[in-house]
């Protein structure tokens, strides 16, 4: 089996709102930005642009997202309703992402991962892949363990059916999904908030986040330096 990984992002200067109260709106664009680099070179690192079968998809409408997916040398999808905001549109862009692929479903396992894991390791979701291919359907819930920060659909007949928004680890798991038990913590550990950020420093950051974090030195509402 092959596998074929979508990454759908909004555009970048819509993103992470919850850290305005900490950063620029151009800081917040920077970062997410970096995010995105560090998920993507984690996914070219385990291998799965070299193999022809398998691929990488960023679903955006963001043409500055577009060329970071050709930095990369993935391929980009626009999103087909690019004025559907909010999870809806995340979750219909990764429907007609799916849909569009030309990869046999029959032997081409799919993910739909998170854009913000600056401290993901290739190891960790691959090993989060081989588990999911024991079970068919299946997410890694984030650290927060409300979210997904992962979802899987492996095996011959087996469809995304993304339920990405508030709560959505329960409504995957409640749509048939089988949440994986692994140490994965840098594949959990998506960013929305300041602590996230420090919590994913812990872990280790990818270059490009760690330069961003460098550059702005520090985060106004704890009032003391940020160490990536």
């Amino acid at each position: 089996m092959h596998v074929h990984v979508l990454v759908a992002v909004k555009e970048l200067r819509m993103a992470k709102s919850r850290l305005a109260e900490s950063l620029s709106a151009a800081d917040r664009t920077d970062l997410v930005a970096a995010m995105l680099h560090d998920t993507l070179g984690t996914l070219v690192e385990a291998g799965l642009a070299a193999d022809p079968s398998s691929g990488i998809t960023v679903v955006t409408p963001d043409p500055a997202v577009a060329a970071i997916a050709e930095e990369h040398g993935v391929q980009h999808w626009p999103d087909p309703d690019p004025t559907r905001t909010g999870e809806s549109g995340l979750n219909a862009a990764l429907v007609a992402a799916e849909a569009g692929l030309t990869s046999d479903p029959d032997s081409t396992d799919l993910v739909a991962l998170q854009a913000d894991l600056p401290a993901l390791r290739a190891g960790e979701l691959l090993d989060a892949l081989a588990a999911a291919r024991r079970v068919g359907r299946a997410i890694v819930v984030d650290h927060a363990g409300t979210g997904t920060a992962a979802l899987f659909a492996c095996g011959t007949g087996c469809s995304l059916d993304p339920r990405f928004g508030s709560d959505s680890a329960a409504l995957h798991v409640a749509s048939g999904a089988q949440a994986l038990e692994g140490d994965w913590p840098g594949l959990r550990q998506d960013v929305d908030t300041v602590a996230d950020l420090e919590a994913a420093a812990r872990l280790g950051l990818g270059p490009a986040t760690s330069a961003v974090l460098e550059r702005i030195a520090c985060t106004p509402d704890l009032g003391r330096p940020f160490s990536p």
